[in-house]
């Protein structure tokens, strides 16, 4: 069930995409980036439309666009914000950087530790592992689906910077897929 929503939500993702170009004047914003050459963390202009779009993506990573989300909400009601970039990795799977933006840093921590309590522990091994990268401590969250009748291993980055929350979810079993994204992002 749980990759079923997935998959429908991936579709939806691509078809809203492909029909923005359709729509004029819409309240929902989609960036496309078909020829790649996204600007990245625009420093100037610091928001969470220029957060969304990796400057320099993993080898073999493309960028398919962005849109608001609100699947987050149930986690805090302190969310300013919320963008979502999708991505498609060298393997040919969908990777999601979301990006949620809350009122304060202890609004951000109390998100994480609100959005991992929706997991229970796995009957062997850890969910919950701590990666470092870009000067930070975030957290890999390992779940399981099945494929093609295989249990296959997916994974999550998430961690905070400031009073932002970051996860990358790839739909790949590799853990590198949402690893290279989460540190393409510089946060």
């Amino acid at each position: 069930m749980y990759n079923l929503k997935k998959t429908v939500a991936s579709i939806l993702l691509i078809s809203i995409i492909l029909l923005s170009g359709c729509i004029e004047d819409t309240d929902t914003e989609i960036i496309d980036n078909s020829d790649n050459t996204s600007s990245g963390i625009d420093q100037d202009n610091f928001t969470l439309d220029s957060m969304v779009m990796v400057e320099n993506l993993p080898s073999g990573y493309e960028y398919l666009g962005s849109l608001p989300i609100t699947d987050y909400n149930e986690f805090s009601e302190k969310i300013i914000e919320s963008k979502e970039g999708a991505y498609r990795d060298e393997d040919n799977f969908d990777v999601f950087l979301d990006i949620i933006e809350l009122d304060s840093e202890s609004a951000a921590t109390e998100f994480i530790f609100n959005y991992k309590s929706q997991y229970e522990q796995l009957s062997t091994g850890d969910r919950f592992t701590n990666v470092n990268f870009n000067g930070h401590t975030g957290t890999r969250i390992k779940t399981y689906s099945y494929r093609a009748g295989n249990q296959l291993p997916k994974y999550q980055i998430i961690w905070n910077n400031d009073n932002t929350v970051f996860i990358v979810r790839s739909n790949s079993n590799l853990e590198s897929s949402a690893m290279n994204l989460a540190i393409a992002t510089g946060y």
